[in-house]
Order: C-alpha cells, then structure tokens, then sequence
C-alpha cells in the first residue's frame, strides 16, 4: 500500500511539473480557469470560419438542399394527428421512416439538449439555422481538448489538437455538403476514447457509466456507419491495451476485470440507443443494405481511398481538388483528403519524442484506417473484414473510416508538439538532434521531389488526368494541373516556416512561446487554405420560393382520391413532391426496401418508362431525341411498365413530353411539365379473380411480363393461399379512412375472395384485422399485400405497429436510468 501512495504523489509532481498555462498572463481569471480562454479561442476561430453564414445570412449548402426539408409537412400532419411518424407513404409507394432514418423526431437526446437551448435563446436573440451545426462543431472541439489536455496538460496543445481536427476538410465538408449525421456522430469519438482509457485503467463505476452514456448518445445520432468505426477504435485500444498490460505487468486478473466492465458498457450503450437500433436492425434485413447478407462487394466498395491519393495528404490537389478537376480512382468527390501538412509534420515528431502508449495506439490506428480506407483497392485486408466483421458488409464508401486518420493524427499532432516544448534545449542529446534534424530533411526532400516531379512531368501527368475519363475538356485539365502546381508551392513555403521556426526554437534562439503561437497560425492558415475552397456561401434561398406551389401541383391537389405519380425527366429533387403530401411511387433513399429496388431495377423506372417510346437521334450533327415507330416499341417492356404502374395506383405520369399511347392522355399542360392520365390504373383496393403460386424473383416477374397477365383479374403469391377463391363480380371495397399508419376499409364479400391493397409489403410492422380479428397477410406481386376473405361484409384495418419500437423505447428508458444511478454513485464515491 505505501509503494502504491508513493507512486500516486510521484505521478502528481510529474504531471505538476508538465502542465502550464500560457494564457495566465492574460489576467488572474485566466490564471484560475485555465481551459476558459482556449475554449473562447476556438469558438471564435469557429465563429470566423463560418463568419459568413452566422452574422451573413448566407448558407453553406445550394438551394437544392433545402429539398431535405420535404419531410418537414409529413412530420408536422403527423404530430398534428396526434402520431409519432413511423411510416413515409410518401415515396417509394410507402417505406419505414423511423426505421429507415429518414426521419426520427427527437431521437438525438444531445442533439435535442443542443436544440433546447437554441430555443431558449432564440426567444431573445435571432439565431440562424446554421447555429445547432457550429454548437455540435464547437462541442466536438471541447471534447478533443478534454482528451488531449488530459494526455498532455497543456491548455495550448490540447487547443492545438482541437483546431487541427475541427479544421480537417473532411470534417469541414460535412456540414458543407449536408451530411450533418456524420459531423453529429463524429463528435462522440475524442469523448469516447477518453472514457474507455479512463474505464480500463480505473475500473470505476463513473466511468462505466459515462462511456456507456456517450455510446448510446452517439448511436442516437444515426450515422451508424460512424460509430460502428468508433467500435472498431474501442476495440482495437482494448486489444493493444490489453497485450501491453499482459506483457508489462502479467496483470491478467485486471484485463479480465476491464473487459468485462468494457463489455458491461457497450452492452449499456446499445441499450440506450435501442429505441432506434432496434428498428434500424429490424430495417435492415428488408433493405438493399442488409437483405440477402448484405451490400454487394463492389457496391460496398464504391468510394474506396486510393495509395495515390495519399499524395493529398501533402499537395491537396495531386488529383484534382474535386468536382470537375477530379481525376482520382473513386467515382467522384467534392475535396481532397488532407490533413494538414504542419499536422502531419508534428506528428511524426511524436515518433521521435514522445514514444508513448496513445502515440503508438494513435498510429496503429491511423495505419489500419488508411489501410482500410483503400476497399477494393487492398483486398487482403478489406476482403477479410467485409466476409468477417459482423455487419461491416452492411457499409458502403470505405474512404469514410478516414475520420479515424484524421483524429489519430491531431492526437499525434498534439503528442509532437509537447514532445518539442518539454526538450531540454540547454542539455540536447545531439543524436537525438541529429534524427530530428534528419527527420526534418527528410520529409522537406520528399516535398521537393514531388514538387520537381510535377513541374518535369506535366505531360505525363495531363496524360494521366485525360486517361482518367473524369476530366474530358482540356480545360479543366490544365485547371487540375495548375492547382496542384500551385498547392506544390505552397506547401512547400509552408514547411520552408515551420522549419524554420521548429530550428530556431532547437537552437535557442526564440522561445516555447514564439514556436507555438507560430505553429499554432500556420496550421489554421495551411488548414483554411483548403477548407475555404470546399465552404461557399451562397445567398439563402427561401423554403417558401423553393417549394413554391407549380401549377401541375395546383392541378394534382385538386383530386382527391388516393392515387400516385411517378415524374419521368424531373427538374425537382426526387422528394419534392412529399412537401404537399403528394403520393409517389419513386423518391431517394439510399436505403430502400430490396423488393421495391429489385422491382425499379427490372422495370428501369422511371427514366426507362419514357425511353420506351423514344430513341436517341443526331440532328443536324447533336444528339436529340424522336419517337418511336409502332414496330420499335418492345411490346413485352411497355406490357411489363403498364402492369407495373397499374398495380401501384399511378394514375398520373409528369412529363415534359406526351407519349405515342392511348392509355397515357394529356389531361393538364403546365409551363414545363404535362400531366399524363394512366386510364387503366387500379384502384387501391381491389378484389382478383384468380391467383397462382411461384417463388422468386425470375419466376414471378417473368409471368408479370407475360402477354396474358392482367393483375386486375390474377394475383401471384409466394405460399399457399389458405382457401381458393372465385370470381366475385359483386365484390366490393371501399378505403374509408386512409392514414399513414393506418389504413381502415369496408367490404362487401359474396364469394371466398383475395383483396389486394395497393401499399408496399413490409412484415416488419404492419398487421391486418378482418372485423377485429388478426389476419395473415400474403406478399402479392413481388412488392405488394393480400389477404383473404370469406363471404360477408367486413370491417379491416392495417396497422403499422412494429414491435421493435416500443421495445426499444422501454430498454432506452431503462438503460438510462441505469446508466445515471451509475453515474450517480460513482461520482459519489469519487467525491468521498
């Protein structure tokens, strides 16, 4: 016990001797509450950045993006009826919303904190909408400098560290291009990584309690993909710290004891976020993202991180800086993958001076991320991961696990950087000297090569730009080529500063201060240089002139019958029309249901649609479009399509241009579009005359295309009907209240009969009652429902009520309760 206490005091004046506050000569406050005045720092230098957006009236994001607003009047009806939304009737002929994370109300408990308190401020002072994104950016910053202040002491390196990875284009182009998810989710990481070092260390009930909190506030956030990295951080420093503490102190008994405390809180975490998780997993087994096993390998692998592409890690542009300049191996991207040359500078300092457990952990990690990153690119390690890891197969995009790069790099950043200012500069060991010396050569010769190579081998590299395909006109060619000239020259009077002043400061000749403030500047300054191309404000455009009522939208609001459109060569975003609670059988989804894809994917809807009476042409040398003749239009395809868009009630086709068929009439010309009547659509419900019984996709789809299919007298299910039914000329239905999550119907039944309804199948939720009573309910036509009634007149209802989410609900409550009382009384006993 004695040798324990000593080495706790001893620990103490080691780390008394290490923590300083620059800042205390800004006044006595300051002195007292070190971490203040960097925390103002970085929220100023936030409030800068984004000056424009915040005090400007501008917006980062295109007017198009107000189209994520679509959902806005489908949440509002709902709340207003009194309903917690869980289905979207709204795109894709009906799909989960809660489920699908297209909208989840109030599920983000921090972010509704976050929310909150807006709110309350907004009753005095106007705010912008952009204010909730900068609060989240900001508390990203402080939980990265809770961490780093915690690993170094130093109030400036841990402000140092926040900025580099708040500034990381990456993080800068979330908020930029929309993907707000993915900034929110990010946030919890540096918090994350600090509980779990604290859990297993300690052992303590506080730290049980808050890493479990902070998983399940960060599963809330819904970028699943995100965190699940975050899992794969957590258990990859349990793996290296477990091994460490084995060989170090053959502590067994303590890594048994840790894990399972680890376990214990993970489990917690997903507890916590189970009243959206559950639903999510339950979603995911009908989805493109998890039925059938899983993403394809090369759909996955989309957007896999190329090993030339590290090259922007120290000349932003070497492929092109994105958009129309980009000539890199993924598909397309907006920006580079940089992380700052300065950064990247300062954290192989921490290899050279700081040989720590995070600084080895941090590059473990960074490695494996990169690594990872590559998809298709390196195989040996991603193959195994997509076949291995438990839904990893469920992610696309590999190039999104960078976001654990950049964080290990602003740790090491960080660990350089106090690694510099605690060298005893009057007693220097001049090997260690001579390898930082060397280091330093190094990395500047590296510079100067790829600087000299771009300038010696601009027709080789124009070459490679053209033989990307991505970039066709010469001009955007040379575009690419100056730019990366340009950030070749920059970057390297970057280091040609730093180097200095890392010099400078090894010779004595100017103090911590001046290396710091210096440093500090140049990675804001080589930071912003980059991040300013990828945020443009633009003037703020209204929701009320984005979403301003068309004349073919006055025209469709005027029936109100149920019914579905499907536009064809659209100019609105595909969710526009569910702003006015128009009914569409297509939207966007990255998710969607797998039957209803699979469905789009045979059709080719809805472009397909259009091209079935049109073909391309020259005219007068440019490409153009003509009719076709009667004999060119495939008649299987344009039976197939009918079938289709009759099954899925679409009584309205909008199109620019008419169609060559008498079933298609021009019923409203409008200023750019023309509203075109499916005269044979199908009624949402409706009675068949017939059925028959296949399996599987080919089987069914192929009788669909069948000459002699007529879904208005057959039906095809996929298991055996519980009676046969007759024709039934005097049956009758009528839909008598239709609601988003509950559609209620009368029937008149004179033979044993199958009513179809005309609303996507999707078991997970949706129940049927025959007068009160539970029914089956029978997948129909590949996407939609049945079921089957006898003789009689009939009162039913569907219900969408999926148990996964008021399960979820009861275990979030629970786990939270459980999770404070931890809390509670382990801050309790760590007060006494």
């Amino acid at each position: 016990m004695a040798q324990k206490s000593k080495r706790k005091k001893s620990h103490k004046k080691t780390a008394a001797k290490t923590v300083e506050n620059p800042f205390a000569s800004w006044g006595a406050y300051f002195e007292k509450h070190p971490d203040v005045l960097p925390l103002i720092l970085l929220f100023v230098l936030l409030l800068i950045f984004f000056n424009k957006v915040i005090f400007g009236g501008m917006t980062l994001l295109p007017p198009d993006s107000l189209a994520s607003k679509s959902v806005q009047p489908f949440l509002k009806d709902a709340f207003k009826n009194g309903i917690y939304p869980l289905w979207n009737p709204y795109i894709f002929s009906g799909m989960p919303s809660f489920a699908s994370l297209s909208s989840a109300p109030f599920v983000d408990l921090l972010g509704d904190g976050i929310n909150a308190v807006i709110w309350l401020f907004k009753l005095v002072f106007p705010l912008p909408d952009f204010t909730r994104i900068l609060l989240n950016m900001f508390l990203f910053g402080i939980f990265m400098y809770i961490l780093m202040k915690k690993h170094t002491g130093l109030a400036f390196v841990a402000l140092f560290s926040s900025v580099i990875l708040l500034f990381q284009p990456q993080v800068i182009a979330y908020p930029a291009f929309g993907h707000n998810t993915k900034l929110l989710t990010a946030s919890l990481i540096p918090l994350i990584f600090l509980v779990t070092e604290e859990l297993l260390e300690t052992k303590k009930l506080l730290y049980l309690g808050l890493l479990g909190l902070s998983i399940g506030l960060q599963l809330l956030r819904a970028h699943v993909q995100i965190a699940y990295y975050t899992f794969l951080m957590v258990g990859l420093y349990f793996l290296y710290w477990a091994v460490e503490t084995i060989v170090k102190k053959k502590d067994w008994k303590g890594v048994i004891t840790s894990g399972a405390l680890l376990a214990v809180a993970v489990g917690l975490g997903m507890a916590v976020s189970a009243w959206l998780n559950l639903s999510v997993y339950q979603y995911s087994h009908y989805s493109i993202r998890g039925a059938g096993g899983g993403l394809t390998y090369s759909y996955a692998t989309s957007w896999s991180f190329s090993p030339l592409e590290m090259l922007t890690f120290f000349i932003p542009s070497f492929v092109g800086f994105g958009g129309q300049t980009y000539w890199g191996h993924m598909p397309f991207t907006d920006f580079p993958l940089y992380m700052g040359l300065i950064a990247l500078v300062l954290a192989g300092f921490a290899f050279l001076l700081k040989r720590s457990r995070t600084t080895w952990f941090a590059g473990i990690l960074g490695v494996l991320a990169l690594f990872a990153s590559f998809g298709k690119e390196f195989p040996v390690l991603y193959g195994p991961m997509f076949k291995l890891l438990p839904f990893f197969n469920k992610f696309r995009a590999p190039n999104t696990i960078l976001i654990l790069l950049e964080f290990s790099i602003a740790v090491l950043a960080g660990i350089g950087l106090i690694g510099l200012l605690n060298l005893n500069r009057e007693k220097l060991d001049k090997a260690l000297l001579k390898k930082l010396q060397n280091y330093l050569f190094a990395f500047g010769g590296f510079l100067v090569l790829l600087f000299l190579y771009l300038i010696a081998a601009k027709s080789s590299i124009l070459g490679s730009i053209a033989a990307s395909g991505k970039v066709n006109n010469p001009v955007f060619q040379e575009q690419a080529y100056k730019m990366a000239v340009n950030d070749g020259l920059k970057a390297l009077i970057l280091f040609a500063i730093a180097f200095g002043t890392i010099w400078l400061y090894l010779k004595r000749s100017i103090q911590s201060g001046a290396l710091k403030w210096t440093l500090l500047i140049l990675v804001i300054v080589d930071l912003w240089m980059v991040d300013f191309k990828i945020i443009q404000p633009k003037p703020q455009a209204s929701e009320k002139s984005f979403f301003q009522q068309t004349d073919v939208v006055k025209f469709l609001k005027q029936d109100n019958s149920l019914y579905r459109i499907m536009p064809v060569l659209d100019n609105k975003p595909a969710n526009w029309y569910m702003y006015f609670l128009i009914q569409n059988m297509y939207g966007y989804h990255a998710a969607k249901i797998e039957i209803y894809q699979q469905m789009l994917a045979e059709s080719g809807f809805p472009r397909s649609f259009f091209m079935t009476y049109v073909k391309p042409v020259m005219q007068n040398g440019r490409q153009g479009m003509a009719y076709r003749s009667a004999q060119e239009i495939n008649p299987t395809e344009r039976h197939f399509h009918q079938v289709l868009l009759n099954l899925l009630n679409v009584k309205y086709v909008l199109s620019p241009y008419p169609v060559p068929d008498s079933v298609f009439s021009v019923v409203f010309s409008g200023q750019r579009k023309k509203v075109l009547e499916n005269r044979d659509v199908l009624p949402r419900a409706f009675f068949v005359d017939s059925l028959k019984v296949l399996h599987g996709k080919t089987a069914i789809f192929s009788r669909m295309k069948q000459r002699d299919f007529n879904p208005a007298a057959e039906a095809v299910i996929e298991e055996n009907p519980p009676f046969g039914i007759q024709p039934g000329t005097g049956n009758r239905v009528q839909v008598t209240k239709y609601g988003i999550q509950r559609i209620d119907l009368s029937a008149s039944v004179k033979q044993p009969a199958q009513l179809v309804l005309s609303e996507v199948y999707y078991p997970a939720g949706w129940k049927a009652f025959v007068d009160g009573t539970p029914v089956k309910i029978y997948k129909t036509d590949y996407v939609l429902r049945s079921i089957f009634l006898n003789p009689g007149e009939h009162t039913i209802q569907f219900i969408f009520k999926p148990r996964a989410f008021k399960l979820g609900l009861m275990i979030t409550i629970i786990a939270l309760v459980l999770l404070i009382g931890l809390i509670g009384v382990g801050w309790r006993k760590s007060v006494h």
